[in-house]
């Protein structure tokens, strides 16, 4: 009996030692290298084999020194602190070699400074600016210049080339054609954002609008788009830990359409939002709508606008529909080169230096030719 237990066991070992010669080999086949090359590399390397980490743990966590930069705002859902200077460090769990950086980081920083309305500072604070018609810029992050400190920003290297041209810098994190709409229609109507001066500055003017296609989403507050902010390594995760009650103040605008009308509602930012996205169809609609509504206010300023494409399909609905009522459109969208199509990846996804005082320089050149 002893003897049968025996062989049964050891024919078992066999069968899970081909089993597992099979596994390399097909591992091997696809590129991988087998088992004890990889051992051997780990142990050359100093490293044993490690458990997979949590996927609860943060790929990169960002905080902000000396304070959070963004405050609740009852027309945007949320904006930036006026008049401060505030500095977000990426911090990765483990040290990365990076093309251009001697010897191996785990942190990058960049700063963000505000103006008197919470606008990102595009010229040094106190720094006069020209008397030429203005130019208002709007968009989400890759506008604003996320990732990059003040000098390396779209809108103030922009101002550098344009120097007797005011440039104010009004784009947002996260935002999208709903919070342009609300920001041109505050500045013909209550000024609490865009104020008087600059209002009567872009009579003769440009309003450079961004657009891409993940925006359509944040116009009709998809609940997909919603769920993003909630992540514990979420950009406001450090301020709420801090002042739990503030995340019943922050919301986010939904534009929707009502018997055919533009309407705009504010959700709350930090529910669950459990609900199915809006079809596509409905999105565009939307967005189209809201198109229509920004050329309106635009008219109002007696200002010229033009769209900035940062992303999307050629045959993009919404772009097509800006060109159906004469909106010059400026494609940024680029190649795969590098040189013109940089980022700081590992630490952040949006547009590097590179890219900026690319979009600068073709921005430029179209303003000068109007």
């Amino acid at each position: 009996m002893r003897k049968l237990l025996v062989v049964n066991l050891l024919i078992l070992a066999s069968l899970l030692a081909i089993a597992e010669v099979i596994a390399a080999l097909v591992a091997q086949h696809k590129g991988e290298p087998l088992a004890l090359v990889r051992l051997a590399r780990q142990l050359k390397n100093g490293r044993t084999i490690q458990a997979p980490k949590a996927k609860s743990a943060c790929e990169r966590k960002t905080s902000w020194s000396p304070q959070s930069p963004y405050v609740p705002e009852p027309t945007l859902g949320y904006w930036y602190r006026k008049n401060s200077i505030n500095t977000a460090t990426i911090q990765l769990p483990e040290d990365v070699q990076r093309m251009g950086i001697v010897g191996a980081v785990n942190r990058y920083q960049w700063t963000l400074s505000t103006g008197s309305k919470g606008e990102r500072l595009s010229r040094a604070a106190g720094a006069s600016s020209g008397t030429a018609p203005a130019v208002l810029v709007l968009g989400d992050s890759f506008v604003l210049g996320a990732g990059l400190s003040d000098n390396a920003s779209l809108a103030w290297q922009l101002q550098s080339l344009l120097p007797h041209q005011p440039v104010a810098n009004y784009a947002g994190g996260g935002f999208g054609t709903v919070h342009q709409w609300l920001m041109l229609r505050d500045a013909n109507n209550k000024q609490t954002l865009i104020p008087a001066e600059l209002r009567k500055q872009l009579k003769g003017g440009h309003v450079l609008l961004g657009h891409a296609d993940y925006y359509l989403k944040r116009n009709v507050a998809a609940p997909s788009r919603l769920r993003t902010f909630n992540p514990s390594c979420g950009t406001f995760q450090q301020q709420l830990k801090r002042k739990p009650a503030l995340a019943k103040a922050y919301t986010h605008p939904r534009a929707s359409l009502i018997d055919g009308t533009l309407a705009v509602s504010q959700i709350p930012l930090f529910d669950d939002h459990l609900e199915e996205d809006p079809r596509r169809e409905q999105q565009i609609k939307v967005t189209t709508a809201l198109v229509d509504a920004i050329l309106q206010e635009t008219a109002v300023l007696k200002a010229t606008p033009m769209v900035l494409w940062l992303q999307g399909d050629h045959d993009s609905a919404v772009i097509n529909h800006y060109r159906q009522r004469g909106v010059a459109v400026l494609d940024l969208r680029g190649g795969g080169g590098l040189w013109t199509r940089d980022n700081l990846e590992p630490f952040d996804n949006h547009p590097g230096p590179l890219t900026t005082s690319h979009w600068a320089e073709l921005i430029a050149e179209q303003l000068r030719q109007r």
